[in-house]
């Protein structure tokens, strides 16, 4: 039984515009968290994090404000085989309704948290866009909500990185992993019923909300750079080199019946190359899908790569 009471909780940002509200928020609720601002570096955070920590150690996103503070205060019955992996929980995204462990909060053991070799400082190109080569368990509970468009920048960078995790599986993209299958196939075998309902929630829901629209053009994109042009997916992970592609994009989308048009021609290849089928929402419509979004049950092992 872990103790979740005397675990730290630690607040992640770098410059997640609503990072000043949610640590106030979190405070709050739960005093004894603390925070690691602007380092850069996904890696170098995480390793700061667990600085003077307990045994255990929470995170919290930047862009993450905790919905359930009381489970913060309970006890987690863990297996004695399970004791060296990290607990993710779910958190629900504000914009589209998807609930999964995207953004949500984690529960590291110190010791992988302090020894952590991922992102700008992992080997394989797996281990560079995400802690895809740390022993994650899941566990399907929402503990808290992402609110990831509080700007157009926000919005379309949360989006991109969706559209490619999504579509990059044990490190691969679906060409990449079955390079004789045609794509279609490829695609949908790569990445399973759960993850294609995930991507086209992100391509298709959200367009009533702020800065919907660049979410889901974000989304559309990094899909198609992905899974279709074989883009390298690494840009995800660095920051600052993101900042000046969104700069590009930005230019080219500014009107929104340019970007209205850029995101319909990327929804139309993902169609037409792998048969994604995406629906073309209105705001009633996507209110409508985000309301019928209902969270995973369950939760188990997944297994580093």
């Amino acid at each position: 039984m872990i103790d979740l009471s005397r675990a730290d909780v630690v607040f992640i940002s770098y410059d997640e515009p609503e990072a000043e509200a949610n640590f106030a928020h979190l405070q709050a609720q739960l005093p004894r968290a603390r925070r690691v601002h602007g380092v850069q570096g996904f890696d170098a955070a995480h390793r700061r994090a667990a600085e003077g920590a307990s045994d255990w150690v929470f995170t919290v996103d930047g862009d993450n404000r905790i919905t359930d503070p009381a489970f913060f205060g309970g006890w987690l019955d863990v297996a004695p085989r399970d004791l060296g992996q990290v607990f993710s929980f779910s958190a629900r995204n504000g914009l589209n309704g998807l609930c999964y462990g995207n953004g949500g909060v984690k529960l590291w053991p110190r010791v992988l948290l302090q020894d952590l070799r991922s992102h700008e400082t992992a080997t394989r190109r797996a281990g560079q866009l995400d802690f895809w080569t740390v022993p994650f368990y899941l566990i399907n509970r929402v503990v808290s909500e992402v609110h990831m468009a509080a700007t157009p920048a926000q919005a379309f960078r949360s989006g991109y990185r969706e559209g490619v995790k999504l579509c990059v599986i044990r490190g691969q993209a679906p060409a990449e992993a079955y390079p004789y299958l045609p794509l279609p196939q490829a695609f949908a075998m790569h990445l399973g019923d759960v993850n294609l309902d995930r991507l086209r929630v992100w391509c298709s829901v959200g367009i009533d909300q702020p800065n919907g629209d660049w979410a889901i053009l974000g989304a559309r994109l990094g899909a198609v750079r992905t899974a279709l042009d074989g883009t390298l997916p690494q840009i995800i992970a660095d920051y600052p080199a993101f900042a000046q592609f969104w700069e590009k994009i930005a230019a080219q989308a500014a009107d929104p019946a340019q970007r209205l048009d850029l995101s319909e021609a990327l929804a139309t290849r993902l169609d037409s190359a792998i048969g994604l089928a995406l629906p073309r929402l209105d705001a009633e419509g996507s209110v409508q899908a985000r309301a019928a979004v209902r969270p995973l049950r369950g939760s188990g092992p997944m297994q580093p790569l």
